[in-house]
C-alpha cells in the first residue's frame, strides 16, 4: 500500500523537473560566451583507469567541462572551449579565441592552487580557482579569486579525485556576471 501512496509523489516531482527550464540571461547581458581553461597545477591525482584513458587527469580538461556545463545551466550558450597550455592564458590567445567564434566574451578559468592531502582522511581538499570574463578586444571585464574547501562523498573521494575540482567549479560559478 504504501508504494501505491509514492507512485503520485514521484510522478509529480519528476514532471516539476522535466518542465523547470534553464534560466535565462537579463537583456543586454552577455549571453554567446567561449570557455578557456589554464592550470598552475599540471596533473591530478587519478583514481581510475578511466580517468587516464578519457584525459580526466589533465585539470583543464575538467575545468572546461564542468565550467560549460554550468555556465548552460545558467543560460549561456556557450560556442566553443579551449584549454590553454599555459598555466595562464594570455588576453591575445582568449581575444583571438573569442574572436574566431564570435562570441561576445570569454569564461576564463584557472587553477590556481590544489592540496589534495585531506582527501583521504576528511574527504576534503583545498582549491584556489581564478575566474575572469573577458571582451574580444581583451579587455578584461571581471575577475575573483575563490579559495574553496569542497567536500564530497567518502566513495567520490576515493575513486574520483576529479570530484573534488567539479565542485569547487560548481560552486564559483554564480559569481560570473
Amino acid at each position: 500500500m504504501r508504494p501505491a501512496r509514492l507512485l503520485p509523489l514521484l510522478l509529480v516531482s519528476l514532471v516539476l523537473s522535466a518542465c523547470a527550464a534553464r534560466q535565462v540571461r537579463p537583456e543586454g547581458a552577455i549571453r554567446k560566451v567561449v570557455v578557456v581553461s589554464g592550470s598552475r597545477v599540471d596533473v591530478l591525482p587519478t583514481g581510475s583507469f578511466r580517468q587516464d584513458i578519457i584525459g580526466e587527469s589533465n585539470p583543464r580538461t575538467v575545468l572546461a567541462r564542468q565550467a560549460e556545463s554550468e555556465l548552460l545551466s545558467r543560460g549561456f550558450e556557450v560556442v566553443a572551449t579551449r584549454q590553454s597550455q599555459a598555466p595562464v592564458p594570455l588576453t591575445d590567445e582568449v581575444a583571438s579565441f573569442i574572436q574566431q567564434n564570435k562570441a561576445e566574451a570569454a569564461v576564463v578559468v584557472i587553477l590556481d592552487w590544489l592540496d589534495v592531502s585531506g582527501a583521504a582522511v576528511l574527504n576534503r581538499v583545498d582549491v584556489v580557482l581564478r575566474l575572469g570574463m573577458v571582451d574580444p578586444n581583451g579587455q578584461v571585464l571581471w575577475t575573483d579569486t575563490f579559495r574553496s574547501q569542497p567536500i564530497v562523498s567518502a566513495y567520490q573521494s576515493a575513486t574520483d579525485w576529479n570530484s573534488f575540482l567539479r565542485r569547487a567549479v560548481i560552486d564559483a560559478m554564480p559569481a560570473v556576471p
